[in-house]
């Protein structure tokens, strides 16, 4: 079954531990960076992640965060992070690989990356099973990094670096050349394809699962997941609006919904969720039709 991961901003923005974002009980699986917990004071409260949260929760090692940032992090705090939290699917802290890389520098990411993911391994909670994140933009250094991850053990797979690719078209034939690759194996994308307007195109792709935060962002704008793609609420009408089956729109007014304070950004946040589990499910009924 493909699953969406809602990529969630715990604890990374303050207010969202207040009221109406508190508490999480999300039914639908989430994605969190573990970068905010390290000068979080959650760990001290002596919070169960799982618990507060309530489903499964996909815990990404914050790497692609930091190098954007420009920084290292120690792979030994991470995984010790990583085994505080207890999260369903750990992954190890992977060195990006860009484009412009050279074989060698690629090819010492791929190394560094297979020992951070040992140091994972031995440190991280039993009950967490580890994703092999891959990285790189030829046959040869994806295979390489596939096959390495194999030795270990590893039996389920992500793709990261899609967000440095602007065309659509080009992360598709890297998507493409991955899902060849790791055959017979759960294949996870992150970022930028959790999108009512792309996730077509993903779930074609023979993937199994897919994260975003973008549904977040259309939110705290005004954005309002209508007929297939983000509108701006003050566009729609009541009459629209009432044409919405979810509980979000069926209890609450236009008014309610488009004040643009955070009570009315969160109830878009709760739309815009089910608004693109309800695409998954009609979008896999399509496929499945088509077969």
């Amino acid at each position: 079954m493909f699953k969406l991961y809602f990529k969630h901003l715990y604890p990374s923005v303050i207010d969202w531990r207040d009221e109406p974002f508190t508490p999480w009980k999300f039914k639908e699986d989430v994605l969190l960076s573990i970068l905010p917990f390290f000068e979080s004071s959650l760990l001290k409260d002596e919070l169960s992640i799982k618990d507060e949260i309530g489903c499964e929760i996909f815990m990404d090692s914050g790497a692609f965060t930091a190098a954007s940032m420009g920084y290292e992090l120690d792979p030994y705090e991470v995984a010790e992070m990583q085994a505080l939290l207890k999260a369903d699917l750990v992954v190890p802290l992977d060195k990006v690989v860009f484009r412009e890389d050279s074989s060698k520098i690629a090819n010492q990411k791929i190394e560094d990356t297979i020992s951070n993911t040992k140091i994972l391994l031995d440190l991280k909670h039993k009950t967490s099973q580890v994703i092999g994140p891959l990285q790189g933009f030829t046959k040869k250094i994806l295979e390489r990094s596939f096959n390495e991850f194999k030795k270990l053990g590893i039996q389920r797979f992500a793709l990261g670096g899609l967000v440095f690719e602007s065309e659509i078209e080009k992360n598709m034939e890297r998507i493409a050349l991955v899902r060849e690759i790791t055959k017979g194996y759960p294949l996870h994308i992150f970022g930028k394809f959790l999108h009512p307007e792309l996730l077509k195109l993903i779930i074609d792709a023979n993937t199994d699962s897919v994260d975003g935060y973008g549904y977040i962002i259309a939110s705290l704008k005004g954005n309002y997941i209508f007929d297939g793609t983000y509108k701006s609420i003050s566009d729609l009408t009541d009459n629209e609006i009432d044409l919405c089956s979810c509980s979000i729109c069926q209890e609450n007014s236009y008014e309610n919904l488009s004040r643009g304070d955070k009570e009315s950004q969160h109830l878009l946040i709760v739309h815009n969720i089910i608004a693109l589990n309800n695409l998954k499910e009609e979008l896999l009924k399509q496929k499945s039709n088509q077969h």
